[in-house]
């Protein structure tokens, strides 16, 4: 009996080191898997949360007719609503970009931050110059596809300002304009989440990532390569064209027609007798795009079985009589307003005049 309990031996010193030095290596892989699949849960779920803001701005715009304000309101005493409330151009955002208006857009989003514990910063295409209209945010359902329509076609206008703006390191500036084609462009909207800083995971500069250097207002960079668009963190644009094609279908588009001869003018719709009287100056229609409308001088011209003086015009948002050429650098309030004037006797055409 005590030979058998001689035989018996424990772990060595040596064996025990070896398990370890292998359970350590287990813990540090399992540590590691952990950290990525916690990084890439943070990931995922921050730009599942782009998106949703991004639809949110989308929906609030078609029920809206205008884009909202940010939430100027610096966390953590942020709550998520819209400055202002209503439509007008956006106050209180002294340092873009703001905040997401998270309760504004009816979205789940507790104080409105990413997964990464930062809140989500939201810039949008308002103008601040005097006499401006507010850009997508002063719009109504009536004039926001005009308007949209105008900054689409038009973005590439010198001395107009364009912002926010994303550029790449091809323009040096840093002045929130875009240099010249192929240095950047301009969108209607942009969500930025600035992920985790300290672990420096898209290689980003510490601080508000994408805005330039300079710290221009509004001038948004790509990551440091030429020609690239990956950007330092992460961040849902929302471009003219993409908002163009959700909201205005040619069913829902509307394009204001504004008549600015100084004389009364008089219009009659396509299969209709009736004449409809457009006041000089003040004086508006909201028509659906597709709608012929032939303008008229005079009433009895109007009522007339062989008027003297009428053009008749289709008015679509392409060619010469659409929402998209109108106003674009025009002085004054008539910036930007995506109107079709009524210029003629008889005409309608665009305006290019800097002040009608």
């Amino acid at each position: 009996m005590n030979q058998i309990f001689r035989e018996k031996k424990g772990f060595t010193l040596v064996e025990i080191a070896i398990v370890m030095v292998i359970v350590g290596l287990i813990l540090a892989a399992a540590t590691t898997v952990w950290r990525n699949t916690l990084e890439s849960t943070k990931l995922s779920s921050t730009k599942s949360n782009l998106d949703n803001i991004k639809s949110a701005v989308i929906n609030f715009a078609i029920a809206n007719g205008r884009l909202p304000c940010p939430d100027s309101t610096v966390p953590p005493n942020n709550t998520g609503q819209s400055n202002p409330v209503g439509a007008g151009i956006c106050t209180g955002c002294a340092a873009p970009p703001c905040f997401v208006p998270f309760q504004t857009l009816q979205i789940q989003l507790p104080g409105g931050r990413d997964s990464f514990g930062n809140v989500f910063r939201y810039d949008v295409s308002f103008d601040t110059a005097g006499g401006a209209l507010g850009g997508l945010t002063n719009t109504s359902s009536d004039t926001f596809c005009g308007v949209l329509y105008e900054y689409m076609v038009r973005a590439t206008d010198a001395a107009v300002p364009r912002a926010p703006c994303v550029t790449n390191t091809n323009d040096g500036a840093d002045n929130g304009q875009i240099g010249a084609a192929g240095q950047g462009y301009s969108v209607a909207a942009l969500i930025i989440s600035e992920t985790d800083t300290n672990s420096n995971i898209f290689n980003a500069p510490i601080g508000l990532n994408l805005k330039n250097i300079a710290g221009t207002l509004r001038e948004y960079e790509m990551a440091g390569r030429t020609n690239d668009t990956t950007y330092g963190n992460l961040l849902g644009e929302l471009t003219f064209g993409e908002l163009f094609s959700k909201i205005c279908t040619s069913q829902k588009t509307k394009i204001r027609i504004q008549n600015y001869t100084g004389a009364i003018k008089y219009a009659q719709f396509a299969g209709s007798s009736a004449c409809t009287q457009v006041n000089p100056t003040t004086g508006y229609m909201d028509i659906y795009q597709g709608s012929t409308i032939t303008f008229y001088d005079t009433l009895a011209n109007c009522q007339a079985a062989s008027p003297t003086c009428g053009n008749s015009v289709t008015f679509n948002m392409t060619g010469g009589n659409d929402a998209g050429t109108i106003d674009w650098s025009g002085a004054g309030i008539y910036g930007r307003d995506g109107r079709v004037q009524i210029t003629g006797a008889c005409a309608s055409s665009d305006n290019t005049n800097t002040n009608p």
